[in-house]
């Protein structure tokens, strides 16, 4: 048996050229396609792909009358390919970026509270004094924001805390009030605040996947032995407050959030007595001591130590 390449000589037998090529013959199912697709004759294409089923010392495609499959060792190469490629278009925007004059990125995921009343004058404030660094922001679930931190794919999460984020690292970042939102018009909008277990008495209408917020009023309904009447979910809370505004219930959410979404709308924020509406948000990261430095500057900015 053939005696596998060292690790430093596999890299500089493999290019990155063949595997896009790879990706597209697995993409089309035909070598000749995919040849047209790269521009190049397709006897050259095949000799590519001979040259990387030697370096992978197996067959990587079966030949059929219709074209070409991947094997079973071919799909485990396409997913690292695809892989490699994703990281080489990074790595074009990063060199490009910095040719720009951009010298990082950090990756931010939040929850739509955060999203919604805090960060974005924190980020404004940042990129004000850092406009070398670029920020990518994405919006979740609390569950998602814990996920996207774990996995490695979000430098640094913001959310409430919960069962989800057990094991990361966190700092505090803001303190939210949560309100009932109803029609001006509504039994309950005269009331200076209100217990949750009050509002049973109407439909509610829900944030779909806001899994702390959600949980909470699940756990007071049951705790007082209500039924939670959830006719409706949605996705955003400025859709939440739509649904409100047109009578399909009443709905929870931060006062922040109510203050930019809705303020000048025929509605209006109750706040909530419950211990459990009064929450605090913090700034979650695997490690933050071995986070990039962007990242570390990025959370030193906006949840000081």
């Amino acid at each position: 048996m053939p005696r596998p390449p060292s690790p430093r000589s596999f890299a500089r037998q493999l290019d990155v050229g063949t595997l896009d090529l790879f990706v597209l013959v697995c993409e089309t199912g035909s070598i000749a396609r995919a040849a047209e697709r790269a521009q190049l004759v397709a006897s050259a294409a095949s000799k590519r792909i001979s040259e990387l089923e030697s370096l992978a010392q197996a067959p990587l495609l079966v030949r059929h009358a219709r074209g070409v499959r991947p094997t079973p060792l071919g799909l485990v190469l396409l997913s690292h390919a695809q892989a490699i490629l994703l990281a080489v278009e990074h790595l074009r925007e990063d060199l490009a970026e910095a040719a720009q004059g951009i010298r990082g990125r950090v990756r931010v995921c939040a929850s739509a509270s955060a999203v919604e009343q805090f960060l974005p004058a924190d980020l404004a404030d940042f990129m004000r004094r850092h406009p070398d660094i670029r920020i990518d922001l994405r919006q979740a679930a609390s569950r998602a924001v814990a996920q996207a931190v774990r996995e490695g794919t979000a430098d640094v999460g913001v959310c409430g805390p919960s069962d989800d984020v057990l094991g990361l690292e966190s700092r505090p970042y803001r303190q939210e009030q949560l309100v009932l939102v109803v029609p001006r018009g509504h039994p309950l909008a005269r009331l200076k605040r209100v217990g949750y277990a009050r509002t049973l008495d109407w439909p509610q209408v829900g944030l779909r996947d806001s899994s702390t917020v959600q949980e909470a009023l699940s756990q007071e309904a049951s705790s007082t032995r209500r039924v939670l009447r959830r006719h409706i979910e949605v996705d955003s809370l400025s859709a939440l407050c739509r649904m409100v505004e047109a009578g399909l219930g009443v709905g929870v959410m931060p006062e922040g959030a109510f203050r930019a979404l809705a303020e000048g709308t025929p509605l209006r924020a109750v706040p909530l007595t419950d211990g459990w509406a009064r929450r605090e948000l913090r700034l979650y990261a695997q490690r933050f001591e071995d986070l990039p430095a962007v990242a570390q500057r990025f959370a030193d900015h906006v949840a000081p130590v």
